[in-house]
C-alpha cells in the first residue's frame, strides 16, 4: 500500500472540481483529474505542474459521463488499479444543470440525458471505485448535492431529481457498508461562484456569494478529519 494520498476527482476542469484539485494540490498526492472537456483539464494540469507551490502529480481521465457505458467504466477502475492500486478520497462533483424548466414542459430526451449524467454515472462510479476505496486506509467518498434543491424545489427539473437519488444513493451504500472503514458523506452545498451559476442566475451578483475555493477548503478540512456540519453530512 502506498503512502502516497491518491484522490479522484470528477468534473475537474472548472469551478468547485478544479478548485477541490488546486487545494488538494498543495501536498505531495496524486490527483485524478476526470472531464469531458479536456482544454479544461489541460488548464489545471498546467496551473498546478507549472506552480513552484503545488506538488500534487496530477494525471487526467478524459470521458464524456453521458456518453458513457459500463465498458467505459470498467476501463477506468482497470486502468486505476493498475497505475495506482487504490483510492484514498473520491469526489463525486461532475453534473449538468440546464435552465430551469417546470416538469409540464421538461424536454424527454433531455430529462434522460440529466438523469444519466448526474445520477447514472454516479451509481456506475460508485460501484466501480468502491474496491480502490476499500484497498487504502482511511478513504473517503464524497459526492456533491444540492440545499436549493430542498429550499426551491420548483424548476429544478431533472437536475433536482438526480441530486434527491444521488443523495439517496450515498445513504443506501453507507447503511449497506457500515464496516468497510470507507467514509461517506453527501455535501448539501449552497450557492457559490461559478460559470454555472451565473448562467443560470444571471442578475445574481457573484461577489456576495462564497468563491469555489472556499467551498472547496471548507469541504476538505471537514472530510480530511473524518468531521461533519450542517450541511456536509457524514453518513457513518
Amino acid at each position: 500500500m502506498t503512502t502516497q494520498k491518491i484522490y479522484l476527482i470528477t468534473g475537474a476542469g472548472q469551478g468547485l472540481g478544479r478548485s477541490l484539485a488546486l487545494n488538494l494540490a498543495q501536498t505531495a498526492c496524486q490527483i485524478i483529474l476526470l472531464d469531458k472537456d479536456l482544454g479544461a483539464l489541460n488548464r489545471v494540469y498546467d496551473e498546478i505542474t507549472q506552480s513552484e507551490e503545488l506538488l500534487a502529480e496530477p494525471s487526467l481521465y478524459p470521458i464524456d459521463l453521458l456518453g458513457a457505458n459500463i465498458d467505459h467504466y470498467r476501463e477506468l477502475t482497470e486502468t486505476l488499479k493498475k497505475s495506482f492500486g487504490q483510492l484514498d478520497g473520491v469526489f463525486l462533483n461532475a453534473a449538468s444543470h440546464p435552465a430551469f424548466t417546470p416538469i409540464q414542459h421538461f424536454d424527454m430526451a433531455q430529462w434522460y440525458e440529466v438523469l444519466h449524467t448526474n445520477l447514472n454515472a454516479n451509481f456506475h462510479l460508485i460501484q466501480q471505485t468502491l474496491p480502490l476505496l476499500s484497498a487504502s486506509k482511511n478513504p473517503f467518498l464524497v459526492a456533491i448535492v444540492d440545499r436549493s434543491i430542498d429550499e426551491h424545489p420548483a424548476y429544478y427539473g431533472a437536475y433536482g431529481v438526480a441530486k434527491a437519488g444521488l443523495e439517496q444513493l450515498m445513504k443506501s451504500v453507507a447503511a449497506e457498508m457500515p464496516n468497510s472503514g470507507i467514509q461517506f458523506y453527501t455535501a448539501k452545498l449552497g450557492p457559490f461562484q461559478s460559470k454555472t451559476r451565473s448562467i443560470l442566475f444571471p442578475s445574481e451578483d457573484p461577489t456576495e456569494l462564497p468563491t469555489s475555493d472556499q467551498k472547496a477548503q471548507e469541504l476538505l478540512n471537514l472530510v480530511q478529519e473524518g468531521l461533519s456540519s450542517e450541511h456536509i453530512h457524514k453518513l457513518n
